[in-house]
């Protein structure tokens, strides 16, 4: 038997044996061609623009030489961009590359782009040097080691003023063409000629006009260079510090980079042992301090000096968490004390790596993010937002929830407003609907068994004291969504605006597939045919981590995974932030990161407020680890009826149209149910003028009267259907046929419910003037009669109709 065995043993060791030649030899044949073919093109261009293809006078060093300009001339001042050839970068060294295709992820960006911490730190030492004698700890305090040398009064500072102007006309032309007036008077300034009386018309571009707009045009590109470096630098700063000292307890995390250095010291010693050039040593270089390293004392008493460089803003102070009762906590509660919640993931937590930089002492960061836990709702209102609420708190009771809900405010909420809220929570609801008659069946037998509808654990968290003096005012608008997210006391939570309506318990969204295995869940925006343009997807790679930060760090780079959402098509709505599902400990850097990003005036002016940064903050932190919705959103209410809706001469249309304020959103994963939608549950909520428009009549002519119309507008929406238009991609979204069928899958209807009227197509296109035919197919969802009496239960719950 023994015999028999050993046999097919040999044979494995033959096979591992004979596998590992041939990849040394593979590795071999790839560093000969590396230096041995000067043909070889680099990874990545390091110094050309990241808009050169979108500039008609870039040439590309790649293209056939018969598209460049005659080199005999050797005139390159017709080229705007002759200053900023590519010259060879970090990521052509062969080090850099090799663990890069160890990686296995292939770099589809457009750009890549790294810290300056980088070229400094590989100025002083060999690649090889770092990678082949520093584990991951070492690395970290390298890098800002490295950042003190450069500038002992490092920060990053949220008030700094980004140049960021021309968004849309970074092109020579394009700028040229919007800017020529403006550079023709200084231009006439700078001659000492007087314009105010001149017809700039008239003024002819020689060619010391166009020297003088070419030299402004150097000095805009050169702002604009240094502004997207400067996020870079800011953004790296972030993710290295965040992973080096905020997660570095993180079990996964520990494991992962332990073996990635360990994995990374053994290929160099291979790499060198294999003889990658002729005459070189078979060894990699020591790891030997700079003088300008020798020179910065490192050792700090705690992290919170290195802290406190990177989040300025942030006081180191916890928010106040206020309970119903009025009792207050100076420190996260636990909610297993007050209320029997279903337990979070609680990952689990290891020993932080030992840090010489910050004498092992834990972030503030970190201890806060440690003692988060449970599961629950949170919601950032302040006063104009109370009505809307008290409504959902409602809704939570009717739909059953046990889970504890967190009003976050940034000391906006009156007393007044938080007793509104509490007696919505806690107060005796045993008056309900008459359409609970219909659903009763559905619900738990001990439904109504603590005197009416089940009371809510509800606290507020006041945030105010977590932001630093001299940034209060840095806080408005959207920012307070993003301190919410934060600075809530919960492990795992929904985020939920107040106009949100849920139609499923909050139970389903923490059941989700995707969540479970991601733990962070996203909804999609309507498809509206508004675009972006291009320039802005190629910022947000060139921002998002680099190669150098993943073969130093193991942060990865962005995939296609990214990529190919639509966002990064020119989708400029592509988000809905509503529902916002999230398991913190999982992704608590990308949350830090998107409070960072919230300061940037490049990347908020690229945004319509805060919807795409969620996900945007996860890629910017090499963090794929979310799922959208598979659904875009729908829209939803009662078909409009065939006989109004047809052709000029009386046909019925293909298409079925449904017009709605309120965005949908099917469950992905069953393809049927509707799992939430917004605007509230008013068919319009809107202050709207109804005589004016009632009198319109192009729409709603079932209504007989302009207080017909206030009443249907004010009572809860009848959901009947929900409609996804088609949606292909941004060059096929305008469908012209001569069938006269919606040519457009979304049209928003300015002159109803003040312009948020919205109406949806199950079908555009048809046939086309030239004989063809452009016809494209949504969906189109009827719930069943169980589903619908489930909204009249819930839409009665929010209006208040007994």
């Amino acid at each position: 038997m023994r015999d028999k065995l050993h046999v097919p043993r040999s044979k494995q060791k033959v096979i591992v044996y004979a596998g590992l030649v041939l990849w040394l030899i593979c590795v071999n044949l790839w560093i000969f061609n590396y230096y041995h073919h000067s043909t070889r093109t680099p990874l990545k261009d390091e110094s050309s623009s990241i808009y050169d293809e979108y500039n008609p006078d870039f040439i590309n060093p790649d293209d056939d030489k018969s598209n460049k300009p005659d080199e005999k001339t050797n005139d390159k001042s017709s080229d705007p961009h002759y200053h900023a050839k590519p010259q060879p970068g970090l990521i052509d060294q062969i080090s850099i590359q090799l663990l890069h295709k160890q990686t296995g992820v292939k770099d589809t960006r457009k750009k890549d782009s790294h810290s300056t911490v980088y070229d400094v730190m590989f100025n002083n030492h060999e690649v090889e040097s770092v990678l082949a004698n520093l584990d991951f700890q070492d690395r970290c305090e390298l890098y800002f080691t490295t950042l003190y040398t450069m500038d002992v009064d490092w920060w990053i500072d949220p008030k700094y003023d980004f140049y960021f102007e021309h968004r849309d006309e970074t092109s020579y032309d394009k700028w040229k063409k919007k800017m020529l007036n403006d550079l023709k008077k200084e231009w006439l300034k700078d001659k000492g000629e007087d314009t105010e009386d001149k017809n700039l018309d008239e003024v002819k571009v020689d060619q010391d006009l166009e020297d003088f707009i070419k030299k402004k045009y150097y000095e805009f590109w050169d702002s604009m260079m240094k502004t997207e470096q400067v996020v870079t630098d800011y953004l790296s700063h972030m993710r290295i510090f965040n992973k080096c000292f905020v997660s570095n307890d993180n079990a996964a995390q520990v494991n992962r980079v332990k073996n990635f250095s360990q994995n990374q010291m053994k290929f160099m010693k291979q790499f060198f042992k294999a003889g990658p050039k002729p005459g070189q040593s078979t060894v990699p270089p020591p790891f030997v301090p700079s003088s300008s390293e020798k020179r910065v004392n490192m050792k700090f008493e705690n992290c919170a000096h290195l802290e406190k460089r990177l989040y300025p803003w942030l006081s180191l102070d916890y928010p106040v968490y206020e309970r119903w009762s009025g009792n207050m906590q100076m420190t996260p509660p636990d909610m297993s004390e007050f209320i029997d919640v279903p337990k979070s993931a609680n990952l689990k937590k290891k020993e932080p790596i030992k840090s010489k930089m910050t004498n092992n002492v834990p972030c503030f960061l970190n201890t806060f993010k440690n003692s988060v836990n449970s599961k629950g709702l949170v919601m950032s209102i302040s006063d104009e937002h109370v009505d809307e609420t008290v409504r959902f708190i409602h809704l939570l009771r009717a739909l059953n929830n046990k889970y504890p809900i967190e009003i976050v405010y940034y000391d906006n909420l009156s007393k007044k407003s938080k007793s509104k809220l509490v007696t919505a929570a806690r107060e005796k609801f045993v008056v309900l609907p008459k359409s609970f008659e219909k659903v009763h069946q559905y619900f738990p037998d001990d439904y109504m068994d603590n005197g009416g509808l089940p009371q809510q654990e509800i606290w507020f968290v006041n945030v105010h004291s977590v932001v630093a003096k001299n940034y209060k005012d840095n806080f408005k608008k959207f920012s307070n969504k993003f301190l919410a997210t934060m600075f809530n006391s919960f492990e795992e939570f929904i985020l939920v605006d107040a106009d949100t309506v849920f139609v499923q318990s909050p139970e389903f969204f923490f059941e989700l597939n995707g969540y479970k295995e991601k733990g962070a869940y996203f909804y999609r925006d309507r498809t509206a045919p508004q675009f972006r343009p291009p320039g802005d997807s190629v910022f947000f790679q060139k921002t998002s981590p680099s190669i150098v930060d993943s073969v130093m760090f193991d942060i990865p780079i962005m995939t296609d995974y990214t990529i190919k959402l639509p966002f990064f098509d020119g989708m400029s709505h592509f988000m809905e932030s509503g529902v916002v599902v999230l398991n913190r400990n999982r992704h608590f850097n990308s949350i830090l990161l998107m409070m960072q990003m919230s300061f940037m005036r490049p990347v908020m002016h690229r945004l319509y407020g805060d919807k795409e940064l969620f996900f945007l903050s996860f890629a910017a932190n090499g963090d794929e680890d979310y799922v959208f919705n598979s659904y875009s959103a729908a829209a939803i209410g009662q078909l409009t009826d065939d006989k109004f809706h047809v052709t000029s001469g009386g046909r019925k249309k293909k298409a079925k149209e449904l017009c709605a304020a309120h965005p949908g959103h099917i469950n992905g994963e069953d393809g049927k149910s509707l799992a939430w939608f917004n605007s509230g549950y008013n068919f319009c909520s809107k202050d709207v003028n109804f005589e004016e428009e009632f009198e319109k009549g192009k729409r709603f002519q079932f209504l007989k009267n302009k207080e017909a119309m206030e009443t249907f507008y004010r009572d809860p929406m009848k959901i009947t259907h929900a409609i996804i238009p088609p949606f292909k991609n941004k060059k096929e979204t305008l469908c012209d046929n001569v069938d006269e069928e919606p040519k457009e899958g979304w049209h928003m209807d300015k002159e109803y419910c003040k312009s948020y009227l919205w109406c949806a197509y199950s079908q555009i296109g048809g046939r086309t003037s030239t004989g063809g035919d452009n016809t494209q197919t949504g969906y189109i969802f009827e719930f069943d009669d169980k589903a619908q009496n489930l909204f009249e239960y819930y839409g009665d719950i929010w209006v208040g109709t007994e």
